[in-house]
């Protein structure tokens, strides 16, 4: 059984324990930082709580970017029937819980001067001075609310331009698509940096716009995260190259699904351009 991973209503569940009966998704290399069986039981049991994958992300320190990889992988289908019986669980008693604090319309509680009393149905808590409702609705200082956001927003950002990066690296030896990527972005572009791989002069004080020419053209190439890209996912295809490569030479595959590794950064495994860049994994 997992830990009690969100309060008292995770202890000694019988609909949470038997969601946990699941066979796990098999792990190719059991290394510090996976996503070993009873962090994926802990997981699922976070999930029934409150239905969020997020926040049961967050509660456990790790990245969904490789709990979604997770999701997605083809032995996981035991796991994926645990997850939607933990989602369903979590509506379902949310459900009930609203139904039970439930004040119908119109209802009123006697009182000596008839003044009308319209209890709330599920009021939410009040926030205290400095304080704001995050998005799991509690209460959350503010400056620690705006931080988080502002580092969501910085994490993503760096995700992009390492994605473009690899965009204007695979364009690079294309005299054509070089001059139709200048001419549309209207970017200056360092062709001998996008060669290596390597940050271009805008980066710094960059900040990425998905409806900007550049990173739709990058999303389009199928350089960019996730379900974002439109085109062929090539982020797939590089780490198939690259562990390909560590295989030619007697090494293990890269565990991309590992943190250790970098694998929650689904846009920065190190292109095979090099002797170290070969063999090292994500960063």
């Amino acid at each position: 059984m997992a830990s009690a991973p969100a309060g008292e209503e995770a202890q000694h569940d019988p609909e949470i324990e038997e969601l946990l009966k699941f066979e796990p998704v098999p792990r190719k290399r059991i290394v510090e930082g996976c996503w070993t069986p009873e962090l994926q039981r802990e997981f699922i049991a976070r999930l029934a709580v409150h239905g969020s994958p997020g926040r049961a992300c967050e509660e456990m320190g790790k990245d969904l970017t490789g709990m979604m990889k997770l999701y997605r992988s083809p032995l996981a289908a035991s796991f994926r029937a645990a997850w939607h019986g933990a989602i369903a669980l979590a509506k379902r008693r949310q459900a009930e819980r609203t139904a039970a604090q439930y004040v119908e319309p119109g209802t009123r509680a006697p009182t000596i001067d008839h003044r009308r009393r319209h209890p709330h149905a599920n009021p939410l808590p009040r926030a205290g001075e400095g304080e704001v409702l995050n998005e799991y609705g509690e209460c959350e200082d503010e400056a620690s609310y705006l931080q988080r956001a502002e580092d969501a927003k910085d994490s993503i950002g760096r995700k992009l331009l390492r994605a473009r990066r690899l965009f204007l690296q695979e364009i690079s030896a294309c005299h054509g698509k070089r001059a139709a990527f200048e001419i549309l972005t209207e970017l200056p572009v360092d062709w001998d940096k996008a060669k290596r791989g390597e940050p271009q002069p805008d980066e710094p004080y960059r900040s990425t716009n998905q409806r900007q020419p550049d990173m739709i053209l990058t999303a389009e190439s199928g350089w960019s995260m996730g379900e974002i890209g439109y085109g062929p996912d090539k982020i797939a295809q590089l780490r198939a190259s690259i562990d390909e490569h560590r295989a030619s030479e007697g090494l293990e595959p890269v565990d991309w699904e590992s943190e250790s590794t970098g694998c929650g950064d689904a846009n920065s495994p190190s292109p095979p351009s090099g002797g170290e860049g070969r063999e090292r994994g994500p960063r």
